[in-house]
C-alpha cells in the first residue's frame, strides 16, 4: 500500500477511534463547568484530546500506560503530527512546560478507566489531611499549615503521576522525586511550574514522611544526604577537628570546605606535599578574594597540615611553610552604642510570649556580653538558680560560671514559667512559632537583637547584630573605670592582647596621654 493511502488509513482509524473520547471529555467539561464554558474554549479541550491520542498513536504508547514522563515528552514534543497525519486537522503544538487542557483530559481518562493507576490518589490526601490536622492541634499558623499541604500535595501528586504505590517509597525513589524531570500538576488539586521543589519544601514533606512511618504506612527511610560523601581523610580530619582542637560543628564544616577546594591543587597525597607546591597552591587560591578570606583559608590550610603531621602523613616543618595572611592587629574600633540606646531596645521587647524570649536573648547578650552562640546553645541545666550562676562554654568549649544578674535572672524566669513551651527540649531558647524546637543556628539570636534595635530606632554605624551588645558593654565598662583583666574575665578572652582593643575606646584616657601633633598649634 503506497504511504499517502497508508497515511488515509491511519486517519481514518484515528477519527473512528479517538473523536469519541474527545467528545465525550468535552461533554464533562461542560457538565463540570455548569454550561459556563464557551464553544471556542471547548474546541480547545477537544482539540487538545485529539492531539494527544494521535500522538501516542504515532510515537507507539499505549493509553493505559501514560504516565508523568510520557506526559511530558507530550508537552516538549517537536510537533510534525500534522505532517505524519495529512488528513487529519492537527493544530501544531507548541512546546510547553504545562497544559491545564491535557492534564483535565489525563484526569478524565484515568476516572474512566482507560489509563492505569495505583488508584491511591485519594486515599493519600486523606493521610496528608489527618497530619495537617495534627499540625494545628500543635499550634501551627494557618499560613504554616498552607506551606505543608502545598509541599506535601506535590509529593502525593508526584507518585500518582509516576504510577508509585506509597508503600514501595524507598530513598532511592525519595532522591528521584528530588530530581524529578517533569512538571507535577493536576487541575483543582496541584498545580507547579518548577520541576524541582524548594529545600524548604523538602524539610516540610520529611516531617509528612516521619509522620507516615509513624503510623506505619512505609517503612523508615534513610537519610538523604545532601551534600557527596566526604573522602576518608578528610572524614578523619574533621574527627581530629572536634577531639583534639575542641572546634565546634559549623567552624569544622567551614574547615573542611575550604581543605576540600583546596585538594585539587594540593593534590590526594600528602607525600607529595613541600613547602613550595602549598605556597603556590595557597596564594593562588587567596587571589580572588577578600583579606578576612585569604585568613580564613591560610587558617585552615594550617589546620589541615597539623593534622598530617598527627598521622605522620607530612613533617612538622611544613607547617610553618603556610604563608600568614597581613594583620594589623588593633587597627580598627570595636562598634558600640551608647547605653541608653542598648536600654531602649530592650525596653522595645512585648509582653507575648515571644517578647518575653527576646528580653531575656538581649538581656543576656547585654549584661553578661555573651556571643550568640553561647545563647543559642544555653541549657536549662546550665541555669543554677540557687547559687546565681550561669555556665557558657566558649569557642575552645571551655566552661566558665558567670553571675546572673537581678534583671537577667527575672527575664530568664519570667519566659521559662510563662511564655516557654512545654516540650523535651532541654535548650533554653525555643521558636516562638511551632514546632516547639530550639534555636536553629547563632544568626537566630542576632536576628532577635537586630529587629530590637530597628524598633527602637537606634541608627548608628555600628553593627546591627548580638556581637554590638558585646562590644558595648566592655566600652561602658572601661569607661566606668574598669581594668582590662576584669574585661577579660567578662568576655572570656584566652589571650589579654585581644582584649587590649577596647582600651582604644576611653576618649577621655586617650585624651589625658595624647601628645601634641608635631606641626599643630599648642592648646
Amino acid at each position: 500500500m503506497p504511504a499517502t493511502s497508508k497515511c488515509r488509513a491511519l486517519a481514518e482509524t484515528l477519527l473512528a477511534e479517538f473523536d469519541g473520547l474527545s467528545r465525550s471529555f468535552a461533554d464533562e467539561r461542560r457538565r463540570q463547568r455548569e454550561g459556563k464554558l464557551s464553544e471556542s474554549r471547548l474546541d480547545n479541550y477537544r482539540c487538545t484530546a485529539r492531539h494527544f491520542l494521535i500522538w501516542l498513536s504515532l510515537a507507539g504508547i499505549e493509553l493505559r500506560a501514560v504516565d508523568g514522563s510520557i506526559i511530558q515528552r507530550f508537552l516538549q514534543h517537536e510537533c510534525r503530527c500534522g505532517a505524519s497525519c495529512a488528513s487529519v486537522r492537527v493544530r501544531r503544538w507548541n512546546r510547553r512546560r504545562t497544559s491545564a487542557e491535557l492534564m483535565w483530559f489525563v484526569r478524565f481518562l484515568e476516572s474512566a478507566g482507560h489509563i492505569e493507576t495505583t488508584g491511591e490518589l485519594e486515599d493519600n490526601l486523606r493521610l496528608l489531611d489527618a497530619f495537617l490536622a495534627g499540625l494545628g492541634d500543635e499550634g501551627y499558623t494557618a499560613n504554616s499549615v498552607k506551606s505543608f499541604r502545598y509541599a506535601c500535595t506535590g509529593f502525593i501528586v508526584w507518585l500518582h503521576l509516576s504510577r508509585i504505590r506509597l508503600r514501595d517509597l524507598t530513598p532511592d525513589v525519595f532522591t528521584q522525586y528530588l530530581n524529578k524531570e517533569f512538571v507535577c500538576s493536576i487541575p483543582g488539586l496541584y498545580s507547579s511550574r518548577r520541576k524541582r521543589g524548594t529545600e524548604a519544601c523538602h524539610g516540610q514533606l520529611r516531617g509528612f514522611l516521619r509522620h507516615l512511618v509513624s503510623i506505619g504506612r512505609i517503612a523508615p527511610l534513610e537519610p538523604v544526604p545532601l551534600e557527596p560523601a566526604l573522602p576518608a581523610r578528610l572524614e578523619r580530619f574533621a574527627l581530629w577537628l572536634e577531639r583534639h582542637r575542641g572546634i565546634a560543628p559549623r567552624s569544622i564544616r567551614q574547615h573542611v570546605r575550604a581543605i576540600t577546594r583546596m585538594l585539587p591543587a594540593l593534590g590526594d597525597d600528602p607525600g607529595t606535599y613541600d613547602a613550595s607546591l602549598i605556597r603556590c597552591a595557597l596564594l593562588d587560591a587567596m587571589r580572588p578574594w577578600s583579606h578576612s578570606t585569604a585568613q580564613h583559608l591560610a587558617t585552615s590550610v594550617r589546620m589541615y597540615l597539623r593534622f598530617l603531621v598527627s598521622e605522620d602523613s607530612v613533617p612538622a616543618t611544613l607547617v610553618a611553610a603556610v604563608p600568614s595572611a597581613a594583620q594589623r592587629r588593633l587597627s580598627g574600633l570595636p562598634r558600640h552604642i551608647p547605653p541608653d540606646d542598648v536600654e531602649r531596645a530592650i525596653a522595645s521587647c512585648g509582653g507575648n510570649p515571644a517578647g518575653l524570649r527576646d528580653r531575656a536573648i538581649l538581656l543576656l547578650l547585654a549584661r553578661l556580653a555573651l556571643r550568640a552562640g553561647d545563647v543559642a546553645a544555653l541549657r536549662l541545666g546550665d541555669i543554677d538558680w540557687d547559687r546565681a550562676e550561669i555556665r557558657v562554654a566558649g569557642k575552645s568549649r571551655r566552661q566558665a560560671a558567670l553571675p546572673l544578674p537581678q534583671d537577667v535572672g527575672d527575664a530568664l524566669h519570667a519566659y521559662i514559667a510563662k511564655a516557654r513551651p512545654a516540650t523535651d527540649e532541654d535548650k533554653v531558647f525555643l521558636r516562638a512559632m511551632a514546632p516547639a524546637r530550639a534555636l536553629a543556628a547563632p544568626s537566630t539570636v542576632s536576628g532577635v537583637a537586630k529587629r530590637a534595635l530597628d524598633r527602637a530606632g537606634v541608627t548608628t554605624l555600628a553593627g546591627r547584630g548580638a556581637h554590638v551588645f558585646r562590644h558595648s558593654q566592655a566600652t561602658g565598662l572601661l569607661r566606668s573605670g574598669a581594668d582590662l583583666d576584669v574585661i577579660q574575665a567578662l568576655l572570656r578572652h584566652a589571650s589579654p592582647g585581644t582584649t587590649a582593643i577596647y582600651a582604644k575606646t576611653d576618649t577621655v584616657m586617650l585624651q589625658e596621654v595624647a601628645q601634641p601633633w608635631i606641626g599643630g598649634s599648642a592648646r
